[in-house]
């Protein structure tokens, strides 16, 4: 069975961003990678995933060297890592390395409670 991160992953490579925003709790919160500031609204979650999987040739990969899962509570798991977004770009496929935390609640139906995703500075 696939955990609610790799489903995550599925989603945004085939560009569905319903199901991407079914993932996420009502009151979740979502730091994105290329966002300025917090999201916290579902209508801003669905922004965010709309601009970034209409970019051509748009996705993300995991990176499974150095992935975590831990428990934190009866039924909160807290999963950690780093993947790689990217997107073409006139043509080039540009590349942004970045580190994640999902806070997903698996009881019942999984959901994303917080997703932090952040560029990897360089250097």
């Amino acid at each position: 069975m696939k955990n609610l991160p790799e489903i995550w992953n599925e989603l945004v490579n085939a560009g569905r961003v319903d199901e991407i925003c079914s993932l996420y709790t009502e009151g979740a919160r979502l730091l994105a990678t290329f966002a300025t500031a917090p999201v916290d609204a579902p209508t801003g979650i669905r922004a965010y995933f709309e601009g970034f999987t209409s970019r051509a040739g748009a996705g993300v990969k995991f990176d499974q060297v150095g992935s975590r899962r831990e428990q934190v509570g009866d039924h909160l798991f807290l999963y950690t890592g780093t993947y790689t977004f990217f997107h073409a770009d006139a043509g080039d496929r540009q590349e942004f390395p970045a580190r994640y935390s999902f806070l997903v609640d698996e009881s019942n139906q999984p959901k994303i409670l917080h997703h932090h995703s952040s560029l990897i500075p360089a250097g």
